[in-house]
């Protein structure tokens, strides 16, 4: 299977990729409609200390989201450069950045989540807030490592293009 051009593997990632982006979109607004009904049920004093904790899981899986589309989308066009048999150019250089950057803010994002939920730990027993902190600090690992792999990755990607760029001035 081809790799890079039209009808090659790059072309269904970024058609795999469209359809996450969507996916991920409409949770998005699906979870924004429900962060609105949870603002107005604290507004209307019912339940507040429920409501307040999953306002807090609700904004932080927005966020998450909308880093994610962010990253999704910096994915699509180093695809579609490939796509074209663009390989070793800068831009894609500066879209690993951005994705490595990317997962690095999310991981703190996910840092603070777990700050947040080993400081009510101690006043609340509850399984649901064990399986939270745990799933913040499995989600911390898995985008710190993601990070440092995209950045490394970004790294040999810069190389390759200095040396493409060295290797055209000689012929």
């Amino acid at each position: 299977m081809k790799i890079l051009g039209e009808k090659s593997l790059s072309s269904k990632v970024i058609v795999g990729l469209n359809i996450l982006f969507a996916i991920i979109s409409v949770t998005d607004i699906v979870v924004l409609g429900i962060i609105i009904k949870i603002i107005n049920h604290i507004v209307m004093n019912e339940n507040i200390q429920n409501n307040i904790f999953d306002l807090i899981v609700y904004i932080m899986i927005i966020i998450t989201g909308l880093i994610a589309l962010f990253i999704i989308y910096q994915f699509i066009k180093i695809f579609k450069n490939l796509k074209n048999n663009i390989l070793f150019c800068e831009n894609n250089a500066k879209r690993l950045n951005l994705v490595s950057n990317s997962c690095f803010i999310i991981s703190a994002f996910y840092l603070i989540i777990a700050l947040f939920i080993a400081s009510i730990m101690n006043n609340l027993n509850g399984e649901f807030i064990y399986s939270i902190f745990a799933f913040s600090v499995i989600l911390i690992i898995i985008f710190v490592i993601s990070g440092i792999g995209i950045k490394i990755l970004n790294e040999i990607y810069k190389k390759a293009i200095e040396y493409k760029e060295e290797n055209d001035f000689t012929i």
